[in-house]
């Protein structure tokens, strides 16, 4: 499940810290400074120094509604996918953001067009593989086997 998958590569911590990236960052990878909290959450966090279970989890769904809806944008067949590449695509645009995965032109034009092992091979060659290679091995794995 995609929740799942992105707890284990994104930890989850229910007191704010600073990601490797330097942003502000709560539960499950949710970017403060680029994202600010729903104001319910944001109330409870200054009140009690950290978010509750539910809330990680909240934030969570809405984190995966954006990235699924980038997939969309990005991938026209995407709701043809495997589940497999559906939630390696979603993990992928979670952790990169919808610009940032719009980067990736070849490997996105490569994965439109059914050749997954190029963009697999592609993506593996990126900064994000070299910055986050078990991450990259495993997404770029689960887009080329299907």
């Amino acid at each position: 499940m995609i929740y799942d998958l992105l707890k284990r590569h994104e930890g989850v911590r229910k007191k704010p810290y600073k990601c490797p990236a330097g942003f502000l960052t709560v539960g499950v990878g949710w970017n403060i400074d680029a994202n600010p909290l729903p104001k319910d959450i944001a109330a409870y966090l200054k009140k009690n120094g950290e978010i509750t279970d539910d809330m990680v989890d909240r934030l969570l769904f809405i984190s995966v509604g954006a990235a699924t809806l980038n997939c969309y944008g990005l991938f026209p067949d995407f709701e043809n996918f495997t589940e497999n590449r559906q939630m390696a695509l979603i993990d992928f645009v979670f952790q990169l953001g919808g610009a940032g995965a719009a980067k990736f032109v070849n490997s996105i034009a490569m994965i439109n067009t059914g050749r997954w092992e190029d963009a697999a091979e592609n993506m593996m060659k990126s900064a994000w593989a070299k910055q986050t290679p078990k991450r990259a091995a495993e997404i770029t794995q689960m887009i080329e086997e299907g």
